[in-house]
């Protein structure tokens, strides 16, 4: 029998996927408990922040999910490792950057500088399958887990399981992995993994509209991209990078 904490998280979850904000009758509904049951657990959680209630006794997330959830993404080694550096690339190139971490067979998405023309939306706290696109090569290069087959995201995605492995190994080698429209149609971008002393911490990611891709260079990107990766490694303390600190 689920305990109480799980059945907590189970409301949490429901309303991190609604849209809309929803009723004592719907949380029970489609968490499988009884409308007592989710009419406690909703005053709870309401009490400490995690929850609202608006004027028509419906329910959204509250404060206090973006509180505790700000300060893990703040906390982690990938964000203080990368993130300032990143970003200044991000602006120079006129990309976007995003980083994230590796949660339930996905990546997490942390934090996300938007490039400023509004033609690539990114939304940081959200996930993407662990195996898409340079994403997916970046975390089996660096995390050191056999990629097996992959996803076919949309018609570029590299599907064949050799060709996959020849991808991720040369992804290890020059530092970075490419993504020309693999996850996402009109997308191009770049990712590297982020390590430290404790092995692999997530993926730093460059991103644009594959036309402004193509105008800068992948590699290009990708070099620039590697050079921040192995800078920002080295410093929380993974010294098998210090070797490619100086790529550019």
């Amino acid at each position: 029998m689920p305990s109480a904490v799980t059945k907590a998280f189970n409301v949490l979850r429901l309303l991190r996927r609604s849209q809309n904000a929803v009723s004592v009758s719907e949380v029970a509904r489609s968490v499988r408990i009884a409308p007592s049951t989710a009419h406690a657990i909703l005053g709870e959680l309401q009490a400490q922040g995690a929850v609202t209630q608006d004027a028509d006794k419906r329910y959204r997330l509250g404060p206090a999910t973006y509180y505790l959830g700000a300060a893990f993404a703040r906390s982690a080694p990938i964000s203080r490792g990368i993130w300032n550096e990143l970003t200044e690339v991000a602006r120079e190139l006129s990309v976007t950057a995003a980083i994230a971490v590796p949660w339930e067979n996905h990546h997490l998405i942390l934090n996300v500088h938007q490039h400023g023309d509004g033609e690539l939306e990114v939304a940081f706290g959200g996930r993407v399958p662990i195996d898409a696109g340079s994403w997916g090569k970046a975390y089996f290069a660096w995390s050191d887990i056999d990629p097996g087959a992959s996803t076919p995201f949309t018609s570029r995605s590299v599907t064949d399981p050799a060709e996959y492995r020849a991808q991720v190994e040369r992804t290890r080698e020059r530092g970075y992995a490419t993504d020309c429209e693999e996850f996402t149609l009109g997308v191009g971008a770049v990712a590297a993994g982020v390590t430290g002393e404790r092995g692999f911490e997530g993926i730093a990611s460059l991103m644009a509209p594959i036309s402004h891709m193509d105008e800068l260079g992948f590699d290009v990107v990708g070099r620039r991209l590697a050079g921040v990766a192995s800078r920002a490694s080295f410093a929380l303390g993974d010294l098998r990078r210090m070797k490619v600190v100086g790529v550019e």
